[in-house]
């Protein structure tokens, strides 16, 4: 991205050297149409979050510009699709004032040949849906409403499509809204699944629309939501088998596993290896869309992380049983190896299966941690792990390489780098640098 971004800055800087050439009169030198796409689709084409604002500094720079020169549709779709991909801040509400001053400019035959089509939307919708903002899939519905009105007038072009809806759907289902989240992804697929039934098979739901209904219900805090994914994996086995449509993929189980691991079934554990279970059945027998990877294993090692509250302490073993069985078989699997996140779960598990005076939790808290280390897997998730579930003791000697008298916190910078080489860069904010004094917080905490 920081090449492409380097290009884009380059194409940009000739774009304002030829249009200084040409206000000092070197007509030939004229910068057309042409020449500002060239530069927004390189901003766009860059992938940094700077590169979409620049993009739309391209086209301010060219709506405002005094040679005759406009904007066309390519124009505006380009920062729409830059915007829709950008993490900066902010960036769903200008894409959102952009189309809105597209759609009134070209009413008022300021910019004839930018004329807002169904791109333009769905990228907008896109960005809504990445933006994590609150009201995201509100304002996204408000846009799908004003598409449709479009579409009934007769402007044949603003036809919302699958992808447009599939985008919505997965807005809804990152709203944090909860069962209004659900209900509200369940409402477009069923009107998905009516407009398809009326004829219309363009817009007919497929495994992205499923996968994203499913997904509301893994993030919706129910208390059904596990059975409710179950349900919905088993209508898309249905649709499979008697179509030949709709192939659950490997997204499908993870989520149905992460789905299960949120809900409070005591057995919810032993559930999500019986999903793992199925998919490797299903992979050795031919069907490769559900190969496991070592995602699908630590979403089972995360369903043992977070017991059901009712359940005494027989329970909590075999549980822990099955979490050790899953990262043992992970370890020695080809479908991958554990990595950070796999460890820091596990080690999650054994701090809320395993009481603090239990002999067997020192016991794996060590053998976590050698295999950790050995793999180069230990980061600042997996030190934070190991301050929450370890004794006192037991994390001093462990980290005794590191931990000195003068020093009241370890991070990452402080471990030799054989034992973190393997850990890859994390998207989101990582915990703080762990506290040396072991704190009284709850270990069921996330």
């Amino acid at each position: 991205a920081g090449k492409k971004l380097g290009y884009a800055q380059r194409a940009h800087n000739l774009l304002l050297s030829l249009d200084e050439k040409f206000r000092l009169g070197e007509i030939d030198f004229f910068p057309n149409l042409f020449s500002f796409n060239c530069v927004i689709d390189a901003y766009a084409r860059s992938q940094d979050d700077d590169a979409a604002w620049n993009a739309g500094k391209v086209l301010r720079s060219l709506i405002e510009n005094k040679n005759g020169v406009q904007p066309d549709t390519y124009s505006f779709n380009q920062v729409f699709s830059a915007l829709s991909r950008c993490n900066r801040p902010g960036s769903s509400r200008l894409a959102e004032q952009l189309l809105d001053y597209m759609e009134d400019a070209y009413k008022l035959k300021l910019h004839r040949n930018a004329k807002a089509d169904v791109v333009s939307y769905t990228s907008v919708i896109i960005g809504l849906a990445r933006s994590g903002e609150e009201d995201a899939a509100e304002r996204g519905e408000r846009l799908l409403e004003r598409l449709k009105a479009h579409y009934e007038s007769g402007k044949t072009y603003m036809k919302p499509t699958r992808i447009l809806y599939n985008a919505l759907i997965d807005a809804w289902a990152k709203s944090g809204k909860g069962v209004l989240g659900v209900r509200k992804a369940e409402a477009l697929l069923r009107e998905m699944e009516e407009m398809c039934a009326s004829g219309d098979s363009s817009v007919a739901p497929n495994v992205v629309t499923y996968n994203s209904v499913v997904n509301s219900w893994a993030r919706s805090g129910t208390r059904c939501c596990g059975n409710k994914a179950e349900e919905y994996l088993d209508i898309m086995w249905r649709l499979y088998e008697t179509q030949g449509e709709i192939k659950p993929n490997d997204l499908t189980f993870n989520t149905v596993i992460n789905a299960v691991s949120k809900s409070q079934n005591e057995r919810k554990a032993q559930k999500a290896l019986r999903i793992l279970r199925r998919m490797d059945k299903l992979y050795r027998s031919g069907y490769k869309e559900a190969r496991p990877n070592a995602l699908t294993y630590t979403s089972v090692l995360n369903a043992a992380a977070f017991p059901a509250l009712s359940m005494d302490k027989k329970t909590k073993r075999k549980v822990l049983d099955t979490a050790i069985f899953t990262l043992q078989e992970l370890q020695s699997s080809r479908y991958g190896q554990p990595n950070e996140l796999t460890y820091s779960t596990f080690l999650k598990a054994c701090s809320n299966l395993l009481s603090d005076d239990d002999e067997m939790l020192r016991e794996v808290i060590k053998e976590t941690f050698y295999q950790c280390k050995d793999d180069g897997q230990v980061g600042e998730r997996f030190l934070f792990r190991l301050r929450e579930a370890a004794p006192e003791d037991l994390y001093t000697e462990l980290l005794s390489e590191v931990v000195t008298s003068d020093k009241d916190s370890v991070s990452v910078g402080d471990l030799p780098p054989s034992w973190y080489c393997n850990v890859r860069a994390a998207k989101t904010q990582l915990p703080k640098p762990v506290q040396k004094v072991k704190t009284g917080t709850d270990k069921r905490a996330s």
